[in-house]
């Protein structure tokens, strides 16, 4: 039998987060991941570049989620946190995809994390009502696995439903969630054009006032996306262009598709996506290289190895964070990160974006029973699943935002085991002293 004192399922930003922590903080640790690579989303979507670690100029998010951000930049793999061209986050920091991936496993090999790749999770195993295993299916068959403390960092809360925990599918109305994306880059993409064009039709854009066209960042084209459609040659259900340039030359990655009305945890239905997505890829090179200055000789270098989620289940905790909590800026006594991020809805009923703009001083408190799943023990819940809202989601699920959840998370698994309580009854300001003391930012005024 294995068992380990923290089993984090899912090895994205967050699960990785969780489980850098949780080692850290003393406990043997073990990673399940169903790919074979580490990054999650941001490595096998392509999401990039990160938003946002800052509030205006203050930043929120430091901790282990800096440090990553840190190494990546001392290999000239990042270019740290810079203004955000298209005003929208405080800031943005564009990273190399393949440089990421590599830092988490040279993390993990330096901290003595173990890693089970190419592992499902399809059953759990039950004492009452505390979780005290998983079992996954793998080459090697059915196994079983357990911890005194379960990380459900599967991004779309895998564990905590097989588990019997309440949650919501997308927004409470109807269900739908955010449409699932497939991102991809392109290369050889003539920026002195775009930045022309650009600067002569400045209205077209969605452009920070005091953009200096110096780091390429574009959401806009409006008027060639509307001209492609009256020609019945932009069928996509976007209104705009929108990428960022890359860290290497003449590299954008570009998000312009936008996969509707399926669900990320139906696996026919996400099959479809996986199919639509591809074509819709297909759609928007065409478009791109017959509409958009600059992108005539320009080619495909990447595609994602899976679409990217925006959200599913919304599992439900100890508490719900609202779209309420944020605009009013709630403090919790509870607070164990912050966010900043604006609440960013892809609409899932159509092609335009509802968005809720950041400003100076706007960064909200995240409280540490989100990420407690009603009536289980000894599990938590971290990454775009934990217990929000639809519209508080759209600002939460961002990578830094949950990376700081991850450290959270971990610390509080670790913490937890190191002194024999379910995390639910952890004493609070116990956890908060640790993750100050390792560099979180926890609350809005200190």
């Amino acid at each position: 039998m294995k068992k380990y004192d923290v089993i984090v399922c899912g090895a994205g930003t967050s699960g990785m987060n969780a489980a850098i922590a949780a080692r850290r903080n003393g406990a043997r640790t073990l990673i399940v991941e169903a790919s074979g690579l580490l990054g999650g989303t941001n490595v096998i979507s392509l999401v990039s570049p990160f938003m946002t670690f800052h509030d205006g100029n203050r930043q929120v998010i430091k901790g282990i989620a800096d440090e990553i951000i840190s190494r990546l930049k001392e290999q000239k793999l990042a270019l740290g946190h810079i203004k955000d061209p298209i005003d929208f986050a405080s800031s943005i920091t564009p990273y190399d995809v393949e440089g990421l991936k590599q830092i988490y496993f040279d993390i993990v090999e330096e901290e003595g994390i173990e890693c089970l790749f190419h592992s499902f999770i399809y059953d759990v195993i039950m004492e009452d009502d505390k979780l005290v295993g998983i079992e996954v299916v793998n080459k090697s068959g059915k196994m079983q696995l357990f911890a005194d403390v379960i990380i459900d960092a599967t991004g779309d809360g895998d564990v905590c439903a097989l588990a019997g925990a309440e949650f919501i599918m997308g927004r409470s109305k109807d269900n739908k969630s955010q449409p699932m994306t497939m991102l991809f880059t392109m290369g050889n993409v003539n920026f002195d054009e775009i930045k022309e064009y650009m600067k002569n039709n400045r209205n077209d854009f969605v452009l920070a006032d005091d953009y200096d066209f110096g780091y390429l960042g574009v959401s806009g084209f409006f008027s060639k996306v509307k001209e492609a459609m009256e020609k019945n040659e932009f069928d996509l259900p976007r209104d705009r262009v929108l990428f960022f340039e890359d860290i290497h030359n003449n590299q954008v990655t570009i998000n312009m598709t936008r996969v509707l009305n399926l669900s990320a945890v139906d696996a026919w239905d996400l099959s479809k996506a996986e199919m639509e997505g591809r074509q819709q890829i297909k759609k928007a090179v065409k478009f791109l290289k017959d509409y958009i200055p600059g992108f005539k000789d320009s080619y495909v270098v990447r595609t994602p190895n899976a679409i990217g989620k925006r959200e599913s289940r919304h599992i439900i905790g100890d508490y719900i964070l609202t779209e309420e909590d944020l605009h009013e800026k709630r403090e919790f006594a509870d607070s164990i990160a912050l966010g900043a991020f604006p609440i960013d809805i892809h609409s899932p009923d159509g092609k335009s974006i509802l968005e809720h703009r950041t400003s100076a001083n706007n960064a909200y408190e995240v409280p540490y029973r989100i990420l407690l799943p009603k009536g289980i023990e000894n599990l938590l819940v971290t990454g775009r699943c934990v217990s929000s809202t639809h519209e508080a989601n759209a600002s939460l699920r961002v990578g830094p935002s949950v990376m700081a959840l991850g450290q959270a998370s971990g610390t509080a698994a670790a913490l937890a085991v190191k002194h024999k309580v379910t995390p639910r009854d952890l004493d609070i300001t116990l956890l908060q002293s640790t993750l100050r003391s390792q560099g979180q930012v926890i609350k809005k005024n200190g």
